[in-house]
């Protein structure tokens, strides 16, 4: 009998700790739609910083290496190393080379240095 209410008061702490951790993950939930809700509301477009979100070419190419080996995967992409890379008016601009002789085509990505946006990813056959 002892060992009965045991197991009941353990299934029931049990329960409870388990519906306290359930609340707390719907209420982190809840904050992250909130500040999604508030930064789409009040989003501008380049006053939350004061510099490009990636200044650099070593960033830029790191940046595009995760979009491009996700899509196109990583071998594919390395083989069309040495990359083009240009900053023009705050856009990176990217594209793969072929070695010479080699016919196919390459990527070419384009996207706003301060914020990350795509605005154009193709990728040649």
């Amino acid at each position: 009998m002892k060992i009965g209410i045991i197991l009941i008061i353990g299934f029931l702490i049990s329960t409870n700790l388990q519906a306290q951790e359930s609340d707390k993950k719907s209420d982190e939930l809840i904050h992250a739609e909130q500040l999604l809700n508030y930064a789409l509301k009040n989003k501008s477009e380049r006053k939350i910083m004061e510099s490009p979100l990636i200044p650099k070419k070593e960033n830029a190419i790191n940046y595009a290496e995760n979009i491009l080996f996700e899509l196109y995967g990583k071998e594919k992409i390395e083989y069309e190393k040495p990359y083009q890379i240009h900053l023009i008016n705050d856009y990176w601009v990217i594209t793969g080379t072929l070695p010479k002789g080699m016919r196919g085509g390459v990527f070419e990505l384009v996207f706003d240095s301060w914020n990350g946006k795509v605005l154009m990813l193709e990728h040649g056959k």
